[in-house]
């Protein structure tokens, strides 16, 4: 089943790659190189994650994994869109939940055992809003 045009009004954006690597350290050592790349999150021998311009590439040392998972950002709010990939046939769609290091999404695993992560830029506002002190709070 595919989307009408009346259901696709919302956008996708590619926000990010996660690429399985053999050694977190070597690929910072080569990626930090590259002009503009800042180490945002590093997990010594588990997980860094940079920023590329606007946006974000995720390091992963796994030896047994799919080779890659897909981060893509929607506008519309994420527990209506996993309802909609559902209705549309689409298997495997976990529920929308935060993850211990803040960011609220869900994945979707393709044929191949790939991973599609999907955030929305509503609940990125809504938890950068939150954690943000108010003026009236100092």
């Amino acid at each position: 089943m595919t989307f009408s045009a009346e259901e696709a009004t919302h956008e996708l954006t590619l926000a990010g790659l996660t690429l399985r690597v053999q050694s977190v350290e070597r690929s910072l050592e080569f990626y930090t190189k590259l002009p503009g790349v800042k180490v945002v999150v590093h997990r010594p021998g588990y997980f860094a994650m940079l920023r590329i311009g606007a946006g974000r590439l995720g390091l992963l040392q796994q030896e047994k994994a799919p080779l890659f998972h897909l981060e893509l950002e929607t506008s519309q709010e994420l527990e209506g869109f996993a309802q909609q990939l559902r209705a549309s046939g689409i298997e495997h769609v976990k529920l929308p939940a935060q993850k211990r290091w803040g960011e609220f999404d869900f994945t979707v695993q393709d044929p191949d055992g790939h991973v599609l992560e999907f955030e929305s830029a509503q609940e990125q506002q809504k938890q950068e809003a939150q954690s943000t002190p108010s003026t009236t709070d100092k």
